[in-house]
């Protein structure tokens, strides 16, 4: 059974206090962390100031002893076959289930056991296995500075950790052997290990002498209890090994990259920097001055139209009033400033109506029918299903109209799929809300079964193909189309999906895979399409699941 672990470090200067921060809140690099992976912030807020200033606050006016611990920082984790049971030794993974889990239950313990007290609490999941960094500020009943009063003795210490395994036993841990003589190892210390290009182990000196009278099963737990400290180390050098030695080619080339990026992104802060500067208006006061106004102006004047009422001036008279005074850049300020402020009014003023797809043709139909029976190969059967429910139809013009809807089934849009070109090809129909539906369709269960696997295609035409080859379905599957990297993503419901896979090889793909890491990447050698084509030996079974 995996063992809950908690560890705790005394800080007693405001310097290893902001070095413990830089490392917890990354702000400096860490080797042994992945930098492409976001930690959580479980308590307290990315707006928070420093480490130190929350500190501070809480320690508010006392006096402070030269001795005194200024905070305790709590090391919360457990052990890596907790986290993914099927394979401990692979670096940076989890059941996102399992971590959830971990979470709540170690937050509601803080919350429970030390309330206020904590000021602040991260979560990392860059290192090999989750853990949490958990800061607080050692006050008494009294509100004050006394470490001595909560972790003085190891009565205490033994309370700390009875109660935090007591807390994680819900979850599937459990307490190490109580009163063990293993010595479990400083957090900074601990981080040392960690990074240095190895750790050995003298076993001779490590194995306990048996105890008479001692049983088999207690020595073994003993032993066990004594070795984990360093194996833990071991384990996780192991891992971050393979994981930096596999990034180390990509970390060459971003090398190389680097400074071109700097470059780049130092013309475009330029660029952002003018731009910010030319959305400013110019001062109203300044202009009033000009003018010969000595009265009050009102509250947010535009300075244009200023202009223009004192002196009773056109448009083009005021900017070249402007310009006299104020130069080309004072006049584009003014300019610049009245135009969005106009624009702005009046994009408020107008009100859209709801999205009115295109007008079904029926004459049209049998050709788009044909099409994509014919061409694409699609069952015929599902595809008058999906006529039936109007998911998929012909306007006047003869195109495929493909339904694009919500996770409600709103209808949001509609995709234009001309029949005389065979690519998977599509255009947006006009006023469609593209960011807010999706071209989907679900198979297999019932219509009130769990989606219990998402699968995101690149088109409507792949969405189909790929339904139909992976008949029959043993379960609700849904299949939901991705068209571009810039798509919005239902990351919210697909995180609740216990199967998420990525059916395509493009650039879009990569972006799903950041937003979803636990996808699974299908990479096609062939559309999907065309693999169809040349396997249809089960098309007829689609339109039973689709029709339930």
């Amino acid at each position: 059974m995996p063992f809950a672990i908690c560890r705790i470090q005394k800080i007693k200067d405001w310097g290893s206090l902001n070095s413990n921060e830089s490392h917890t809140a990354r702000i400096k690099d860490i080797p042994n962390a992945n930098p492409n992976v976001d930690n959580l912030r479980l308590i307290g807020s990315p707006d928070d100031p420093s480490l130190a200033t929350l500190v501070k606050n809480k320690i508010g006016e006392q006096k402070i002893r030269s001795n005194a611990v200024l905070a305790v920082e709590l090391l919360l984790s457990a052990s890596p076959e907790f986290f993914r049971p099927d394979n401990s030794s692979q670096s940076g993974y989890y059941l996102p289930k399992r971590l959830e889990d971990f979470q709540q239950a170690t937050r509601c313990w803080l919350n429970q056991t030390f309330g206020d007290r904590i000021v602040r609490a991260e979560l990392h999941l860059d290192e090999s296995t989750p853990h949490i960094h958990a800061y607080l500020v050692p006050l008494d009943e009294y509100g004050k500075l006394n470490c001595r009063g909560l972790f003085g003795g190891y009565e205490k210490l033994y309370q700390l950790q009875d109660s935090y395994a007591a807390a994680m036993a819900s979850i599937g841990l459990e307490r190490g052997i109580k009163g063990s003589r293993a010595r479990h190892t400083k957090i900074n210390k601990y981080y040392a290990a960690v990074n240095q290009s190895f750790e050995t182990l003298n076993l001779p000196s490590f194995f306990p002498q048996p105890q008479a009278g001692e049983s088999s099963e207690s020595y073994r737990q003993r032993t066990i209890e004594l070795l984990r400290p360093q194996l833990e180390i071991i384990n996780h050098q192991l891992a971050d090994r393979t994981r930096l030695l596999t990034q180390k080619e990509q970390l060459k080339q971003t090398a190389i990259n680097s400074e071109k990026l700097r470059q780049q992104l130092d013309r475009e802060l330029q660029s952002l920097q003018y731009q910010t500067k030319q959305l400013q208006d110019l001062p109203p006061a300044q202009v009033a001055y000009e003018l010969g106004l000595n009265h009050s102006l009102q509250p947010h004047i535009d300075t244009l139209d200023l202009v223009m009422q004192t002196n009773q001036y056109t448009f083009d008279q005021a900017s070249a009033w402007l310009y006299e005074r104020f130069g080309t850049q004072g006049m584009l300020q003014a300019v610049i400033h009245h135009a969005r402020t106009q624009a702005l009014n009046i994009a408020q003023s107008i009100c859209f109506q709801p999205f009115v797809p295109p007008q079904q043709n029926a004459a049209c139909w049998p050709e788009v029918e044909h099409y994509l029976t014919r061409s694409r190969c699609i069952p015929q059967k599902l595809v008058q299903a999906l006529y039936k429910h109007r998911l998929v139809y012909a306007d006047s013009f003869g195109n495929g109209v493909f339904t694009a809807r919500n996770l409600a089934l709103e209808v949001t849009g509609a995709y234009l799929h001309p029949t005389n070109i065979n690519e998977n090809v599509f255009n947006l129909y006009s006023t469609s809300r593209r960011s807010q539906g999706w071209f989907h369709i679900s198979m297999g269960g019932t219509k009130d079964s769990p989606t219990k696997t998402a699968i995101l295609v690149s088109s409507p035409i792949e969405a189909l193909s790929l339904a139909t080859l992976n008949v029959p379905h043993e379960h609700r599957t849904l299949y939901l189309t991705i068209d571009s990297e810039y798509a919005k993503i239902p990351v919210e419901f697909l995180q609740n999906v216990p199967t998420v896979a990525i059916a395509m090889s493009t650039t879009a793909a990569r972006a799903i895979k950041k937003a979803l890491p636990q996808a699974i990447h299908l990479k096609p050698n062939t559309t999907w399409n065309e693999q169809l084509k040349n396997q249809n030996s089960k098309h007829y079974k689609a339109i039973e699941e689709m029709e339930r």
